[in-house]
């Protein structure tokens, strides 16, 4: 056996990006997690602090406000799949793997993780020791079961990472070995890093584990859920021993996730000391003036995601512009990339032409390039495919086989997003420019997750991916036609094959011979057109607090459990 060697390209850009000198969403339960808040008052318990000691060294003791723009899309950790979900349910269930500071993944849970030689087995060691919440030990059978029940009940898209798997086996109760069909490079990393752990003594007893609210979680992070009241905040508490605490366990007592309704009102509640670390993401403007404050610390790190605007392809859910590739091409040639990055932006991004974000340079195809903006060559894209304004409103109107009404699709999107809310201003007047009026639609998060993700009932929506950590992947979960990520109802056979090309490959030269041919393909479709990656804006009160360690993109950000066990009050 060997160690599995996976690469996780790691650009200086993104190390870089770790300081600022001077923009992914969701359902919460449905009710309230009250256990330990039984009047079901809206504003968090009052709570007493610890502080540490004069030399300043950290001592256990205190509460720490995180304010957020959402919550959780649901407490169920087979079925969370948004970024808000992630910062609550990881710090409740643990996964074998973590992603550390510098974006490399490593065993966590587990105590090593190894694939042999001809790349068909995986063998996965847990830590001795680790109980979930209620006591019972975690075992292998526990890592096995999640596995079987994600894929049997095809829960969540991490179902299909098990697609691969032929066998697994349980030789003992800290030892989990699976065989896989055919070579899967990415398997260890992506159960580790993905697929959190379930209890099995508790999710076997569950009738439907999709529509399961999880209302009293049994998990085995480093804090539990003592109190959840909907759109208003969620209370943690630290467990008394955790493995990967710097003390044995976390030295906050409590994490008091709240939630605000934008962005202004987060950034005043930080200023006036009501917050204490932020896991939504802040605008340029509001981070400049926080830095301005000698209280306030921010941090910059860049996605390992990227934001784009989709186009809904199924016509089974009406006729539509959106299922033409010259309308795709057309709206992709029209975006004015340069003013999304400056305006709406502030600067804080980079530009990004294919799924393949610029932070994995050697799997860019250098000949996939996102047309130029230019409004005129997109005109006559439209205008060759037989879009003409037939009855003199200044709209065209589609050609027969896609409706033949005026072309005026509604965009969806966040409306708490300042990021999202700017894109789509931009977007409608480059969308005018050519004679489309795009219909803007800002919804609640929760709304959108639910309309986009779930249900498919949109024609255009402006998103962003939070981690895509594996190149080679890439293409395969979101554009397969049987992903379920696949939000776009994308059906391409030779995307397809390329796609299941690259995630299977026996070496990583064929894999990114895949990648680069998927992007060739990619800038003909354009099921999506991807805008920029995100330089993300965090920030902490550093006279109260120290402690964070800031991890890539805001998936994790301030907030990740390896971060949130050292924080201590000052």
């Amino acid at each position: 056996m060997k160690a599995t060697q996976r690469k996780n390209v790691m650009l200086s850009l993104l190390l870089s990006a770790s300081m600022l000198a001077a923009c992914s969403s969701q359902p919460a339960s449905n009710g309230t997690q009250n256990a330990a808040n039984p009047s079901g008052s809206t504003t968090p318990p009052a709570t007493t602090s610890q502080p540490a000691p004069a030399n300043g060294q950290p001592a256990v003791g205190g509460t720490l406000v995180v304010g957020t723009l959402s919550g959780p899309d649901t407490l169920n950790p087979l079925v969370s799949n948004t970024t808000p979900g992630s910062w609550v349910v990881n710090n409740l269930y643990p996964h074998l793997m973590q992603m550390n500071p510098s974006g490399k993944k490593e065993p966590y849970l587990a105590e090593s993780v190894t694939t042999s030689e001809d790349g068909l087995t995986v063998t996965i060691k847990l830590r001795d020791g680790v109980n979930w919440q209620d006591g019972q030990p975690i075992t292998s059978d526990d890592v096995a079961f999640t596995g079987q029940l994600l894929h049997d009940k095809k829960l969540q898209w991490t179902a299909e990472i098990f697609d691969q798997v032929a066998k697994v086996e349980t030789p003992d109760k800290q030892t989990v070995v699976y065989t896989l069909k055919g070579p899967y490079p990415a398997f260890s990393g992506a159960i580790g890093y993905w697929v959190r752990i379930v209890p099995k003594h508790i999710w076997e007893k569950v009738d439907d584990p999709k529509s399961f609210e999880n209302k009293e979680p049994v998990g085995a992070g480093p804090f539990k859920l003592v109190a959840y009241e909907k759109g208003q905040y969620l209370e943690l508490a630290a467990i008394d021993k955790w493995f990967a605490a710097p003390g044995g366990r976390p030295y906050l007592d409590k994490v008091i996730f709240k939630i605000y309704p934008d962005a202004n009102t987060m950034t005043l509640a930080l200023q006036k000391g009501e917050v204490d670390v932020t896991s939504s993401d802040l605008p340029t403007s509001a981070a400049k003036l926080l830095a301005t404050n000698p209280s306030i610390k921010v941090e910059q790190t860049a996605s390992l995601g990227f934001a784009y605007y989709s186009f809904n392809t199924d016509a089974s859910k009406g006729v539509s512009p959106t299922q033409d590739v010259n309308f795709r091409q057309a709206m992709a040639t029209a975006t004015d990339r340069n003013t999304i990055l400056n305006v709406a932006l502030e600067g804080a991004g980079m530009q990004i032409d294919t799924p393949i974000s610029p932070l994995y340079a050697d799997w860019i195809n250098p000949e996939a390039k996102a047309p130029a903006y230019d409004s005129a060559k997109a005109k006559e894209i439209l205008t060759n495919a037989g879009y003409s304004d037939t009855d003199g409103d200044g709209i065209l109107n589609a050609p027969s086989s896609f409706g033949g009404k005026n072309v005026e699709p509604e965009v969806m999107y966040d409306g708490a997003n300042v990021f999202h809310q700017k894109v789509a201003k931009i977007l409608e007047k480059n969308a005018s420019d050519i004679g489309v009026k795009l219909v803007l639609k800002p919804v609640e998060y929760n709304t959108l997750v639910a309309k986009v993700f779930n249900e498919r009932d949109f024609q255009m929506h402006i998103g962003k991916w939070g981690v895509l950590d594996e190149p080679s992947e890439t293409f395969s979960n979101l554009y397969h036609s049987k992903a379920k990520n696949n939000m776009a109802t994308y059906m391409n056979t030779e995307m397809d094959r390329l796609a299941d090309g690259a995630k299977y490959a026996k070496t990583e030269q064929i894999a990114m011979d895949d990648v680069k041919a998927a992007q060739a393909l990619f800038i003909k479709e354009f099921p999506v057109v991807p805008i920029y990656v995100q330089k993300f804006n965090l920030a902490y009160n550093a006279d109260k607090f120290g402690g964070f360690t800031l991890f890539p993109g805001d998936l994790q950000g301030l907030v990740d459990p390896n971060s949130l066990v050292g924080v201590y009050k000052k």
